[in-house]
């Protein structure tokens, strides 16, 4: 992964795994650790939902300079019952950081059950990121998120078409 759109992706997982956070990439990233030539300029992850853990993930953004894209401040993902009214109210499947330097890299964090920590974790596969253990959804787990997406895209029927062929 040499090219510059895909460096900032090492560089975050690799400062995720580095600091600790408990973390399941999914979407094009977890297309790219499968080996898939794809291009993709966010991370979409799940965090495991303990306050010390989205402690370390937002003090590990905060050193590569993410901010949140809401009119939030970082340490909202720390109060599950605003998290779950954003889902309900507002429709927020993701909460996302970014970099004003660089507006067109992203980190996305799921906020929906169906793409939680705990049940994209349970049969993840672990790959090695530049030495470090990454935990990236189940071909299986990853076909199903892509498949609820609306509409769907035609990068997302790529994906789940090569997902299926190796299978």
């Amino acid at each position: 992964m040499s090219d510059v759109r895909r460096s900032h992706l090492i560089e975050a997982l690799c400062a995720l795994a580095d600091n600790g956070v408990q973390f399941v990439v999914a979407g094009g990233a977890a297309m790219l650790l499968y080996g898939f030539k794809r291009m993709t300029l966010d991370l979409d992850i799940a965090v495991a939902p303990d306050a010390p853990n989205l402690r370390r993930f937002i003090t590990t953004l905060d050193g590569l300079k993410f901010i949140p894209r809401a009119p939030l401040p970082a340490n909202t993902i720390l109060n599950r019952e605003l998290m779950a009214r954003l889902v309900q109210e507002k429709n927020a499947l993701v909460f996302s950081f970014w970099r004003p330097d660089a507006p067109y890299i992203q980190v996305d964090i799921f906020l929906t059950r169906e793409n939680s920590f705990e049940r994209l974790a349970s049969d993840a596969r672990v790959v090695m990121v530049d030495g470090r253990s990454v935990l990236v959804a189940s071909r299986p787990k990853l076909i199903e998120m892509k498949r609820r997406v609306k509409p769907i895209r035609d990068t997302d029927l790529n994906d789940i078409e090569a997902l299926e062929l190796i299978g």
